[in-house]
């Protein structure tokens, strides 16, 4: 099935400057696809697929953004939202604010137990961990050792 290619509205040149100034690589593909249809160096979808090197379907689901949205829904790019977080916003702030307390928690285990206490919600140590370390660089409050001689 051989699907017309739309009516490109920008210029050679237009699309040269825009090209210059991509710099995410899907912005170029997509702006090059462009470039070629209008300079004429391709003249249908799959000529271009073969030339950017991607599937022509790739090349149909652009052209078909362009058309629907023009350069704007061209160069968007949609990502997966991704799992929900299991602790809502308020109360990761919540937490967030009791970590900052100055007795703060000994452990990953009283986060855990804490969060199940006062959210009710069981979250294993690894995703507590990750989410207080990783994601949020917070340190627990430790005391640290000191030797028995020392002064105080």
């Amino acid at each position: 099935m051989n699907k017309k290619v739309p009516k490109i509205t920008e210029s050679v040149e237009d699309l040269k400057v825009l090209l210059r100034q991509a710099n995410k690589k899907h912005e170029i593909r997509r702006l090059n696809m462009l470039y070629l249809l209008k300079s004429g160096q391709a003249k249908n979808r799959v000529q271009v697929a073969a030339l950017l090197g991607v599937d022509r379907t790739s090349v149909g689901n652009w052209l078909r953004a362009y058309e629907t949205g023009g350069l704007e829904k061209l160069l968007e790019r949609g990502y997966a939202p991704g799992r929900t977080p299991l602790l809502t916003e308020t109360q990761q702030t919540a937490l967030l604010r009791e970590l900052q307390k100055p007795e703060g928690f000994a452990s990953y285990v009283q986060i855990q137990e804490y969060i199940a206490d006062t959210f009710g919600v069981k979250m294993n140590y690894k995703a507590v961990y990750a989410m207080v370390h990783d994601k949020w660089g917070a340190k627990l409050k430790v005391p640290r050792p000191s030797h028995v001689k020392k002064t105080q």
